[in-house]
């Protein structure tokens, strides 16, 4: 697998195959599992999968691990590093599927806790015509008076039992992981960034839905939805977080959807589609 190449998304930013990367960033502060960080540089460091350093939010040097599973260096180098690059642009990555709906110049993020559903309703939405603009990890950037929400790879990620249930064959699917049942469903996709009109929270039942949210309480759910979080102060990106989720709650609309896990995707595919109208 060829990991030289353009950051999905991220125009200017690089991605380069190194044959080794140091064990220590020098004056780091720890940020998370495996990751340390400063100003300027994030290092990764996953056992049996590889070394990850992120630079200046321009590029993504990788030295895979010997016999590494490539669809793990993968899912890292699309995850944890280009959530770290994001975030070192003044950026906001948001832990979203994004799509925009049929004839509409505008996306959806769809942000949740994990196991929410996000993937399996990025893909209903996609069978109905909606357009692919970001699974799992969304680029968010302010355009003077808007948000906007960048492209990324062109496919979702799906468990098996979500790809049988839309009668998809996964024989014909590229697998994730050698060790993950899980699978990437091409979709339809943008090749270019687009407005972010909403932000959508999928709640588990008993959580109440509705869009009446104060100012504070649609900064806290964008907060609680940003990817990796513990990055932020290592990279010292406190300041331009804090203006990014500022921007995002007060251009865009911020909306809760009850029942991720106990309704069918059908379902709530319906109500997103009643709230577009």
């Amino acid at each position: 697998m060829d990991f030289d190449g353009p950051v999905a998304g991220v125009p200017g930013a690089v991605i380069r195959r190194v044959d080794g990367l140091p064990r220590v960033l020098a004056d780091a502060m720890p940020a998370g599992q495996f990751a340390s960080a400063k100003p300027g540089q994030l290092l990764l460091d996953v056992p049996s999968v590889g070394r990850f350093l992120v630079r200046d939010g321009v590029t993504i040097e990788v030295a895979p691990a010997p016999d590494a599973d490539l669809g793990k260096v993968t899912l890292l180098l699309y995850g944890s590093a280009r959530g770290a690059l994001i975030y070192q642009r003044g950026e906001l990555p948001l832990h979203a599927a994004s799509l925009a709906p049929p004839g509409r110049d505008q996306a959806f993020a769809f942000c949740g806790a994990a196991g929410a559903g996000k993937s399996t309703l990025a893909a209903e939405l996609s069978r109905r015509g909606w357009v692919l603009v970001a699974d799992d990890t969304s680029r968010i950037t302010w355009n003077t008076d808007h948000a906007v929400a960048w492209p990324s790879r062109g496919s979702i990620k799906l468990w098996r039992d979500a790809c049988e249930a839309n009668g998809l064959d996964v024989a014909g699917l590229e697998r994730v992981t050698r060790d993950l049942d899980k699978y990437y469903l091409p979709a339809p996709a943008r090749s270019e960034p687009v407005r972010l009109g909403a932000v959508v929270e999928l709640l588990t039942d008993g959580q109440g839905q509705g869009d009446a949210l104060s100012a504070g309480e649609r900064m806290s759910l964008l907060t609680r939805h940003a990817y990796r979080q513990s990055y932020i102060r290592p990279l010292g990106r406190q300041a331009d977080f804090v203006r990014m989720v500022g921007h995002v709650a007060s251009a865009c609309r911020t909306l809760r959807l009850s029942g991720a896990r106990a309704r069918p995707v059908r379902a709530l595919a319906d109500d997103i589609e009643r709230m577009v109208r």
